[in-house]
C-alpha cells in the first residue's frame, strides 16, 4: 500500500462539479490500494476576490487580518470535497493547516513552515479516512496565530506534507497536461516534458513558470520527494519532477534549512574578456557561434550594461582551451567594425589566473540576502571579485587565483561549511539530458544599474546588503569588466535585476549609499524582459549559448545583458521583443511538439 499526497489547484476545485471530479479520482486512487492525504486551494478566484473585499475596507490593510480572512477559502473547499468523499462512500476528514499540525514561523502573508505534526494525519490514515488538508496556511506554535505561506503556498503545503509523511509520491494537478518546454499562452506549439530534474524545475518556475512553486521543488529537492505534475481533466502520466535520491533528514526546521550546504572551487579556469565591442544585434552569436565550432566548453558568460554604443563580453573557459579562445575572439574582433574614435577600439584582455568560488544550495530560493552574505565575507577577507554569476541554488565569484584558498575559507566560516568541494561535472544523468529543457520568459523585472563603483574589496557587499535589509531580493547580477580610472581610483558598473514592484524602492535605497560611497548615477529601467533557456545537458553541449544568440539576432532583437550558470543562460532584451524572443528560442532548440496544448480559462 502506498501512501500518495495529491493537491488541487483552484481551478480544479472551482465549481461543485470540478469538485465531484476530483473526488471520484480520489476514490479511484484510494480503490487502487493507496492510503491518500488531498491538499486543495481555495476555489476558483475565492482568494482574489477575498484580497478585493479588504482593499475596499482598507488600502493597506493588517497583515495579521489578511491571514484571517484568507485563510477561509481553503476551508470552504476542504468541507466541500470531504461531503463530495463521503457522498461516494469513503470516508473521509477535513482539517485546516492548524488542525493537521503545519507549525510556521511568526510572518503573516509569507510564512515559511517549521514543522509538521503528523500524529493526528496518521491516525485517520490508519482508520481508513482520505485527509483533506487546507493548503496555503499554518499555525505559529506559540500564540497559535493563523498564517499563511504566501504565493503558491498549497503546492508548497502539499509536498511538505510528503516530506512530513515520508509519503511515495506527491501528485500536483493543475489545468495544463504537465510542465511544458515554454508558456503555451505564449508559444502555442510548446510541448509537454517527460521528465525534468529538480534544478531544472527551480531555474524555470523561478523564472515565472507557474506550475509549481519555487519553495515546493526546493521541499522535494532537500527531502528527495518523488513529485508528478498532472493535468486534473485526463489520465495522462503528466511530467516527472526528478529529485535526489532520498537521504534522512531532519524534518524539524522543514522550511528553515540553511540556505547554503556547499561551498565549491574550481581552479582550472581561465578568462577573455572583450572590451568596447559594439552595441548591436549578432555580435554575440558571431562570437559564440565560432567558439562552438571550435567545440569549446566555455562555463560563465556576462555581458554587462552598454556605455557609449558598445558593451563587454566576458566568458570563461578551461585553462587547456584558453590559447585557442583568445585565438577565436582575436580574430573575431576586426570582423566587429570600429568604434567612435572618443570611444575607443575593441580589445582582447586575457586572465589566466583566475579561480571560481560558489555557494550552493537551494534553501537560499527567495532568501533575500545570501549573495550579500557572500560578497561581505569576500570583502572582509580583501578578496576582490571580477565576475559575478547567479542562479536560483548557486552564487558563483571569479577572483584572482591566489585568493582561492582566502576566499573558500572565508564562505565556510561565513556560512558553517565545514569542507570545500572541488567542482565536478555534473552527474552522468546529465549526459543524456537535452540541452536545454524549456525556455521562460520573466516580463515581470526592472533593471537598476550603478555607474562607477569604486573596485574595491566590500563595496559589493555593501550594496547587496543594504536591499537584503530592505527584503529585497535581487536576482541577476552582472559586474562590468571595463575598468576606468576616475580621480586615480580605478572604477567599475554593477547592474542588476529585481522584481519590478521593487524597482523604485531598491533605486532610492542605492542612491542614497552610491552617494555616501562616492559611485556615480543610480540608473533603473523597467521596460525590460529577461528570456532564459535551462537544460542539464547544456553543460556537454559546446554551441548553445551560440545557438540561442543567433536565434536572437536573425529577429533583430539585441541583447542588453548576458548572465549564466551550469544549467541556465538568460538574456536581457527590451521589453518589446520579450515574446517575440521566447518564440524564436523554442523555436531554434526545436522544442515544438505536433499537440497544441489548451489551457482552460
Amino acid at each position: 500500500m502506498a501512501l500518495i499526497v495529491q493537491k488541487y489547484g483552484g481551478t480544479s476545485v472551482g465549481t461543485v462539479e470540478r469538485i465531484q471530479a476530483v473526488a471520484k479520482r480520489v476514490v479511484n486512487t484510494v480503490k487502487a490500494g493507496n492510503e491518500l492525504v488531498v491538499v486543495v486551494s481555495a476555489m476558483g478566484k475565492t482568494t482574489d476576490e477575498l484580497v478585493k473585499l479588504a482593499k475596499e475596507i482598507s488600502p493597506n490593510p493588517s497583515r495579521r487580518e489578511m491571514d484571517m480572512l484568507l485563510s477561509t477559502g481553503e476551508q470552504v473547499t476542504i468541507a466541500l470535497v470531504s461531503m463530495a468523499l463521503q457522498e461516494l462512500g469513503q470516508p473521509a476528514i477535513s482539517l485546516t493547516g492548524a488542525q493537521v499540525g503545519i507549525v510556521t514561523e511568526a510572518e503573516h502573508t509569507r510564512a515559511r513552515i517549521l514543522r509538521i505534526e503528523t500524529e493526528r494525519i496518521q491516525k485517520h490514515l490508519n482508520a481508513g479516512k482520505v485527509v483533506v488538508v487546507a493548503g496555503f496556511q499554518g499555525i505559529t506554535g506559540e500564540d497559535l496565530e493563523i498564517t499563511t505561506l504566501g504565493r503558491g503556498g498549497s503546492d508548497t503545503s502539499a509536498v511538505a506534507l510528503a516530506a512530513a509523511l515520508r509519503a511515495d509520491l506527491c501528485e500536483i494537478y493543475t489545468d495544463v497536461p504537465g510542465i511544458l518546454t515554454a508558456d503555451p499562452r505564449l508559444v502555442p506549439d510548446a510541448q509537454l516534458m517527460e521528465e525534468i530534474t529538480c534544478d531544472e524545475m527551480l531555474e524555470l518556475a523561478s523564472l515565472g513558470a507557474k506550475v509549481l512553486h519555487p519553495r515546493s521543488v526546493e521541499i522535494a529537492r532537500n527531502y528527495g520527494v518523488p513529485l508528478i505534475v498532472r493535468s486534473s481533466w485526463t489520465d495522462e502520466p503528466g511530467t516527472k519532477v526528478v529529485s535526489p535520491v532520498r537521504t534522512p533528514r531532519p524534518v524539524e526546521g522543514l522550511e528553515i534549512v540553511r540556505a547554503v550546504d556547499a561551498v565549491e572551487f574550481d581552479t582550472d579556469q581561465a578568462k577573455v574578456a572583450l572590451l568596447r565591442v559594439p552595441d548591436r544585434p549578432g555580435v554575440a552569436a558571431r562570437l559564440f557561434g565560432e567558439i562552438g565550432r571550435q567545440n569549446l566548453d566555455v562555463d560563465l558568460i556576462i555581458q554587462s550594461i552598454h556605455e557609449n554604443q558598445t558593451n563587454d563580453i566576458a566568458f570563461t573557459v578551461s585553462k587547456s582551451s584558453i590559447n585557442q579562445a583568445e585565438a577565436v575572439a582575436a580574430a573575431i574582433l576586426p570582423t566587429l567594425g570600429n568604434n567612435p574614435p572618443a570611444v575607443g577600439e575593441p580589445e582582447v584582455m586575457v586572465d589566466k589566473e583566475i579561480a571560481k568560488v560558489s555557494i550552493a544550495g537551494a534553501g537560499m530560493i527567495g532568501r533575500a540576502g545570501v549573495a550579500a552574505q557572500m560578497f561581505a565575507a569576500l570583502g572582509e577577507a580583501g578578496v576582490n571579485i571580477q565576475m559575478i554569476s547567479t542562479s536560483e541554488v548557486k552564487v558563483s565569484c571569479v577572483v584572482d587565483a591566489d585568493d582561492c584558498d582566502r576566499a573558500i575559507a572565508a564562505l565556510c566560516k561565513t556560512f558553517e561549511i565545514d569542507n570545500s568541494l572541488p567542482l565536478v561535472e555534473e552527474n552522468k544523468s546529465s549526459a543524456a539530458a537535452p540541452p536545454v529543457r524549456g525556455v521562460a520568459l520573466d516580463m515581470n523585472q526592472a533593471r537598476i544599474a550603478i555607474r562607477s563603483i569604486p573596485d574595491r574589496p566590500g563595496i559589493a557587499a555593501k550594496l547587496f546588503g543594504l536591499l537584503a535589509e530592505k527584503n529585497i531580493s535581487v536576482d541577476t547580477i552582472i559586474q562590468s569588466q571595463r575598468c576606468r580610472i576616475e580621480g586615480g581610483v580605478p572604477r567599475r558598473d554593477i547592474a542588476f535585476t529585481v522584481a519590478r514592484p521593487d524597482a523604485i524602492d531598491a533605486r532610492q535605497l542605492l542612491a542614497e549609499l552610491a552617494s555616501k560611497l562616492g559611485c556615480g548615477e543610480v540608473i533603473m529601467d523597467t521596460a525590460i524582459a529577461k528570456v532564459s533557456v535551462v537544460g542539464s545537458g547544456m553543460v556537454n553541449h559546446p554551441g548553445v549559448a551560440a545557438r540561442m544568440f543567433e536565434a536572437l539576432a536573425q529577429h533583430k532583437i539585441n541583447i542588453q545583458m548576458i548572465a549564466t550558470s551550469e544549467i541556465k543562460i538568460t538574456c536581457v532584451v527590451d521589453e518589446s521583443q520579450g515574446v517575440t524572443a521566447l518564440q524564436a528560442i523554442h523555436a531554434a532548440f526545436g522544442l515544438a511538439g505536433s499537440k497544441k496544448i489548451e489551457v482552460p480559462a
